[in-house]
């Protein structure tokens, strides 16, 4: 068998990252709307572990949108996963994920019944769709240009 060329093996992870990115925040939404993890009737009965693996969880998705990912890899194939057209997209799911929180945080804000939600839970609302938001658009835009081209 014939070792892959640094160039085909970056076409590979480039696309099985596309793949994991739109799991992981399916996962991500998934455990949110079956877990709940922020919203309880009584604070005393939140779960301190069920708040910090949210935060790390939503820490990490956020790291692999800032660095796209492959950190484990060698230097030339992570330079060619993320070329200017991954970092295009990078930037075009970033600006997604922004708006997202924008409209969601004005949403919040201006729906006198939101009134009431505390800011663990306003945070929890704004953060979750948008970290979503950006890692699906990077994924169909990834998906897309694998596809096309």
């Amino acid at each position: 068998m014939q070792a892959r060329t640094p160039v085909e093996r970056a076409d590979l992870i480039s696309r099985k990252r596309a793949w994991l990115i739109a799991l992981a925040a399916a996962v991500f939404l998934l455990v949110q709307l079956v877990g709940n993890p922020m919203f309880s009737t009584d604070p005393d009965t939140l779960s301190i572990p069920r708040l910090v693996t949210w935060a790390v969880n939503a820490v990490m998705l956020m790291l692999l949108l800032l660095t796209g990912g492959g950190l484990m890899q060698s230097r030339q194939i992570r330079s060619l996963v993320n070329d200017e057209v991954s970092r295009s997209h990078n930037r075009t799911a970033v600006n997604a994920g922004y708006w997202m929180a924008m409209a969601t945080a004005m949403i919040l804000y201006l729906i006198p019944g939101f009134q009431n939600f505390t800011s663990r839970e306003t945070v929890y609302i704004i953060v979750t769709p948008s970290i979503a938001v950006a890692l699906f658009a990077f994924s169909y835009l990834e998906l897309r240009a694998h596809r096309d081209g």
